[in-house]
């Protein structure tokens, strides 16, 4: 479903081996990215389309990047993909996904490790 470039193995400062397919560096993220929220956004991509999706939550276009980076989190590079299918795809906001661009749920860990001890209601 998603076909990664070269440019997807130099998004981020740390470099994968040759052959290794990588996402960016997301330990570089900011642990509270200004503009994400913790949920994805469910976006329409067009199949053959190629995309750039914002890695470093500073975006103001989230789930893709404005160039926000370049001043907000020089660093950090948007991760380009081509999407393969039609169709509505669920996007992370949050940075935290192990599988990006997609969510895969990860905000919700982290919003369980956030909340305080105690019944929840």
């Amino acid at each position: 479903m998603l076909r990664l470039g070269a440019a997807a193995l130099r998004a981020g400062r740390d470099r994968a081996p040759p052959g290794a397919l990588r996402g960016p560096a997301l330990s570089s993220a900011p642990s509270a990215p200004s503009s994400a929220p913790p949920q994805p956004l469910v976006v329409e991509l067009k199949a053959g389309k190629k995309y750039a999706w914002c890695s470093c939550g500073h975006s103001k276009t989230q789930p893709f990047c404005d160039g926000s980076h370049r001043t907000a989190a020089p660093g950090v590079s948007p991760l380009r993909f081509t999407a393969e299918a039609d169709g509505a795809a669920p996007l992370c906001v949050c940075k935290r996904t192990r599988s990006p661009p997609y969510c895969d749920g990860s905000h919700r860990e982290h919003r369980e490790q956030a909340a305080p001890p105690g019944p929840r209601p």
